[in-house]
Order: C-alpha cells, then structure tokens, then sequence
C-alpha cells in the first residue's frame, strides 16, 4: 500500500484535500463488498501493530449517557500504513426494543496524514462489526484447540451473526452450535442467516447449557457498568476450554476467569483504564499477553490441549483505521460515495 507524501498525492489526485471530503453512507460502504480474507488480513496488522509498537492508539475514553449505555472516543494513528483518525463508537442495548435498530452505531473520521485535514467521514457499523468478528477468528486460530467441534455464541444481534458466520466458514467441522440470546427472534434470525455457512446444528439453549458443551464459547453482547455473571463457575469444564469474550467479563464469575491457564487482552492499557472506570470490580487476572503479541509469536498462545484460555478483546482504533483506509481507498478508486465541500 502507499506510504507517506506518495499516497498523499494519489489521495489529491482524486479529492482535492483541504477543501473537500469523502462521505460514505453505511450502503456505500456495503457496496464495496470486502472480503472476510481482507478484513482479518487488515486487522491482524492493526493488531500486531499496536502490540509491536508499530501504532499510536490511546487507550479509549467515553461517556456513559444512561446506565449500561457507552460513547467512546478511539483514535489511532497507524504509522505503517500513513494512516490516522477517530471513531466514535456508541452501545446502548435498548436500541432494539425502544427505536428497532441496533444497540451499536458508530461513525468515523480519516485524516490526511501529512496535514491532519479530514478526508472522509464515514458510517462505521459494518467497521466495528467485521473487524470485531475477526479478532474473534484471530483469536480463535491462535488459541483455541484446532479440532474443536462445539461452540457457543452469546448474543445473537449483528455481531453475533457475524462472529458465527466467519467462525463457521473457517472451521467447517464444526458440528454443533450453542446460541443465547435474550430475545428469541434474534436467535431465530441468526440461525436463519447463519446456517448457509454451516453444517453444523444450531441449538437454542440457556446459560447451563451453553456454557457446559462449547469448546469454543463466542460472546457479543452488551457491556454492563458492573458486571452480572449469568454462568456459573461448575458449569465450565475448562479442560481444553477457550473462552473468547467482546464484552470484558460480563458472563463469567471472577473464579472462572481467573482459574484460566493463561489470560490475553488486546490492549493491557486500555483494560488497566476500564479498571477505574469500576468495569472490573474485582480486578484483573495476570495476563499473560496481548492477543496481537500472541498472533505476531511475541508472547506464546496455545501451548497443549488441556489449557484452558480466557481471551478478553474489547475492541481497538488500530483495528478500525486499517478497515476504513482500504474503504477509502477502495471507494476513492470505484468512484463510490459523495464528495462534500468541508
């Protein structure tokens, strides 16, 4: 990809920076059809990145408007890729039910990386959703056992249709799919779009159920301001057991988590600042790396069959930006989105 004065020149030759911008709706993002192979290839070199060094990435702050609701702010600067900006990433879980769509919504700003004007403003749904997915998948390959034939996945919405999707096409032998959902029509509508990538049988479940026969447990619901453990520490088997969570520790007791053999975050300072904010009353485990040091061979992932491996991503700038520079570029190409006067 184009680095430094050269990609700015290419940016200028197709927008005139400084005096206009791109606008991408969230179906002119959908329209550039990236690929599952491209949105993992790209997040993974955010997230080796970042663990390498190779990014500037704050850890996030945010707002809470209501309660069990978050605004943050998350801004990178990706040095390999000469690539900067924001997203602003907002969750409230009652989207749904209150105005029909769903509890996440983001946008974000790319800038110029020379002169820090901004160059395109864009819908960041389908961002935070694929690249969310695959760090899940990322995970999944360098920590979880290889043959696994079950897995579980809390919270059926946007998120957790595209974790199982991406996870069902990656590991076809998967035979059996645990689903929980608060609401049931999401659960019907997950396996109603899901099933095409899959053999597997879905199974709509509780908590116990969910919890005591997935290998490979898959989670994407909602963050709460404290955190209301649902399964119950006997209910794991933790033998072999990989737990790869999107939603810090919302599911799980303190024991569970801190009975794993090893403990991965994707960004320690980010999880050292969620510590103040009281989203880990009852603090963190030792953790054993960084889920992009882990993927880079810096720190060691799965080691043996038996282990067993909580992996707690909540979601990285780095991850973002690497996503919304092949958009742009992509779209700037296609000639796709709306040029806006800044």
């Amino acid at each position: 990809m184009l680095q430094g004065m050269e990609y700015r020149e290419w940016i200028n030759s197709k927008l005139e920076i400084n005096k206009e911008l791109l606008y991408l709706t969230r179906q002119d993002v959908l329209d550039l059809n990236l690929t599952d192979d491209e949105i993992t290839e790209m997040t993974k070199e955010g997230m080796v990145a970042y663990s390498t060094d190779n990014a500037e990435m704050p850890a996030k702050i945010g707002i809470h408007p209501l309660k069990d609701t978050l605004m943050h702010a998350m801004p990178a600067n990706m040095k390999t890729l000469s690539s900067a900006g924001i997203k602003w990433g907002c969750c409230f879980p009652d989207n749904m039910p209150r105005f029909g769509y769903t509890q996440t919504t983001c946008t974000l700003i790319l800038n110029d990386y020379q002169s820090g004007a901004a160059i395109s403003f864009m819908d960041a749904d389908y961002i935070t959703r694929v690249r969310t997915a695959a760090v899940a998948l990322l995970s999944c390959k360098v920590f979880a056992r290889q043959d696994f034939k079950t897995m579980g996945m809390i919270g059926c919405g946007v998120q957790g249709k595209q974790q199982v999707s991406m996870v069902a096409r990656a590991y076809p032998q998967i035979e059996k799919i645990y689903i929980y959902d608060r609401f049931e029509a999401a659960q019907d509508a997950l396996i109603e779009e899901c099933q095409k990538y899959t053999k597997a049988e879905f199974i709509k479940c509780g908590w116990e159920e969910l919890a005591r026969n997935s290998e490979v447990i898959f989670s994407a619901a909602y963050i709460p301001s404290v955190p209301n453990p649902q399964i119950k520490d006997e209910w794991l088997p933790k033998k072999g057991q990989t737990i790869i969570a999107s939603d810090c520790h919302t599911h799980y007791e303190d024991v569970s988590i801190k009975a794993a053999d090893k403990y991965y975050c994707d960004s320690i300072e980010e999880h050292e600042l969620f510590v103040t904010y009281g989203m880990y009353p009852w603090g963190l485990p030792p953790i054993t790396g960084e889920t992009g040091a882990a993927l880079a061979g810096v720190v060691p992932g799965r080691e043996n069959d038996d282990e067993f491996i909580f992996v707690n991503n909540v979601g990285m700038a780095v991850e973002d930006i690497v996503v919304a520079r092949k958009i742009f570029d992509t779209a700037l190409e296609r000639g796709i989105g709306t040029k806006m006067p800044l």
